[in-house]
C-alpha cells in the first residue's frame, strides 16, 4: 500500500513539475522544440517542412568555414 502511495505521489509530482516548466512557453516555442530533432539533417528537415508546413529554423544552410592555416592536420 505504501508503494502505491509513493508511486502515485511520484507521478503526480512529475506531472506538476512538467506543467510548471512549460507554463511560460508559447505555442511557437513548443513547435520549434518539436522540430529540433530534424534540424541537423537538411534533407530530413526539408521533408518535415513539406509534410507539416512548418519551417525548421535551425538548419545550417551556409558552407562551413575552411580551417585556419596550421589547424588542418596534426602529425604525431
Amino acid at each position: 500500500m505504501l508503494d502505491l502511495a509513493l508511486n502515485s505521489a511520484a507521478v503526480i509530482s512529475l506531472y506538476f513539475a512538467v506543467g510548471w516548466c512549460l507554463k511560460h512557453k508559447t505555442a511557437k516555442d513548443i513547435d520549434e522544440a518539436s522540430l529540433m530533432p530534424f534540424a541537423d539533417d537538411p534533407e530530413v528537415a526539408r521533408r518535415v517542412e513539406l509534410a507539416t508546413g512548418k519551417t525548421v529554423n535551425a538548419v545550417q544552410t551556409a558552407e562551413p568555414e575552411p580551417p585556419k592555416p596550421g589547424w588542418g592536420t596534426l602529425e604525431l
